[in-house]
């Protein structure tokens, strides 16, 4: 039950990339792909394979560079924060690519794509200044393709852009932010950031949109208010969990999918999946046992 139910929900994520790719058959044992395709990796820790690595004077709280983490697949820390892979790792090799290099890393070849997430990164600079935010992340990417039109030609890298995925998740680290910083806001304080979120990350969507991204896979933000970290600020007890900032993130993930529908039925050759990490994670965080080990 336990092993059915976590495969199930890696294939679902899995799903979502491979829903974006008609040229790519899953049933090919080889796990080739009839043609090439990339994907462009945006977000924060649950993507970041690694460019954290690579800030100076960053916190190590920011890194995930030692024991434990990668113990269990790499067996040595890769910058991933998890034991072993990410959900786009699996994403990758179920889709017959390679683990996608971090941009920061030394001597990356951008043929099957780019990984710019940075752990600890939001859609605001002020979540984090020592990372790389959403909107620094898009412009590591505009230089990316810079150098694609540089290597194989403006026809190549446009035919590259297009044909990619480019997968998003973002938005945990800004609720965090706003949460501690402003514990006693208002009501329309709070609808006036979650608005705010919403419109900035589809600008985002649309900035990558104008460069050439047609396929997009976006995981929601998921429930911060019932991860570790958030209860012991909060000091909660037993299973409870920041109720405001739970709030705002289902706010937030109800906008975003509205605003990304609507950008479907305006820009043409626009295809998007999103897949529901908010209630993935809530089920995991609430019924550990389903899923495996249980401390």
């Amino acid at each position: 039950m336990a092993a059915s139910k976590l495969t199930f929900n890696f294939l679902l994520l899995s799903f979502l990339a491979s829903l974006l790719i008609p040229e790519i058959s899953l049933c090919d044992h080889s796990r080739q792909p009839k043609r090439h395709v990339a994907m462009f990796l945006f977000g924060d820790s649950i993507f970041d394979a690694g460019n954290n690595n690579y800030i100076n004077n960053i916190s190590v709280f920011y890194r995930a560079n030692y024991w434990p983490y990668g113990e269990t697949f790499f067996h040595f820390p890769t910058g991933r924060f998890t034991n072993g892979r990410l959900i786009v790792d699996f994403i990758a090799t179920k889709i017959g690519l390679p683990f996608v290099p971090p941009y920061l890393q030394p001597g990356i070849n951008f043929t099957n794509g780019v990984n710019f997430a940075s752990a600890g990164a939001g859609v605001f600079p002020l979540a984090n200044p020592e990372v790389i935010s959403l909107r620094m992340q898009l412009s590591n990417f505009k230089n990316v393709a810079i150098s694609m039109e540089e290597q194989i030609g403006d026809k190549e890298a446009k035919k590259l852009r297009s044909q990619a995925v480019y997968a998003t998740c973002v938005g945990a680290n800004d609720y965090t932010y706003f949460v501690d910083n402003y514990p006693n806001a208002t009501q329309l304080e709070q609808d006036e950031f979650v608005n705010n979120m919403v419109g900035n990350l589809t600008d985002f969507v649309k900035e990558l949109y104008n460069l050439g991204a047609r396929k997009f896979a976006i995981l929601n933000v998921g429930p911060r208010g019932c991860q570790p970290a958030a209860r012991q600020s909060e000091d909660l007890r037993g299973d409870e969990c920041d109720e405001v900032s739970l709030e705002m993130i289902k706010k937030h993930n109800s906008a975003a999918s509205k605003a990304i529908k609507e950008l479907e039925s305006k820009l043409s050759g626009f295809k998007y999946s999103i897949a529901d990490f908010y209630t993935i994670l809530l089920d995991m965080i609430k019924h550990p046992k389903d899923y495996g080990k249980y401390i």
